[in-house]
């Protein structure tokens, strides 16, 4: 009995130890792969991080820029300034109203594609902007003879200027920093 009794008890500390190795091998190897699977994770992270700060980085000053020329349009197609850099003295008024829609149109033309990096909001506010520029020289223009000089056109496009105290330009103008703002 005292050689049954050895070896039951060396059999069982044998397994006990197996048990408590293989419990420990299991243990060991599912902490690594969760490890393993956490650091890859962190390095496609970092990676993605990366790659976002890099198209940021690249896109950024491009988007600016895009601001910057839809500022310098918005102020150009404001009609009082439009007309101080279109008329000459030699212009009768229809020679002038023609000159001030088509340069608003062609300049907006020209900057369509800056759309690429703005708010539907803000587009939609400069899309305004030039349908109320060529709107208040089309009003002024009605009311001219095609006879008179470009003087009394600018006199009338400066009264419905004046006169209209919430211009699109001005709104949008002022949205359209804003949004710029936002990106810095």
């Amino acid at each position: 009995m005292d050689n049954f009794f050895w070896t039951t008890l060396i059999t069982d500390v044998i397994h006990a130890f197996m048990i408590i190795g293989l419990g420990s091998l299991a243990a060991w190897l599912l902490i690594s792969f969760y490890f393993r699977k956490k650091n890859r994770y962190r390095k496609a992270v970092a990676t993605v991080n990366n790659d976002i700060t890099e198209s940021k980085r690249i896109i950024l000053p491009l988007k600016l820029q895009a601001y910057e020329r839809i500022v310098l349009y918005l102020e150009r197609i404001q009609p009082v300034n439009l007309v101080l850099r279109i008329q000459r003295s030699e212009m009768n008024a229809l020679e002038l109203h023609l000159a001030l829609v088509r340069t608003i149109r062609e300049e907006f033309d020209y900057n369509l594609s800056q759309q690429v990096y703005m708010s539907p909001t803000a587009w939609e506010m400069i899309k305004n902007a030039r349908e109320e520029s060529v709107a208040i020289i089309n009003r002024a223009a009605s009311q001219m003879a095609t006879e008179d000089n470009s003087s009394a056109l600018v006199r009338a496009i400066f009264d419905i200027s004046v006169g209209n105290e919430n211009l699109a330009t001005a709104a949008a103008l002022n949205y359209v920093k804003d949004e710029a703002r936002l990106l810095m």
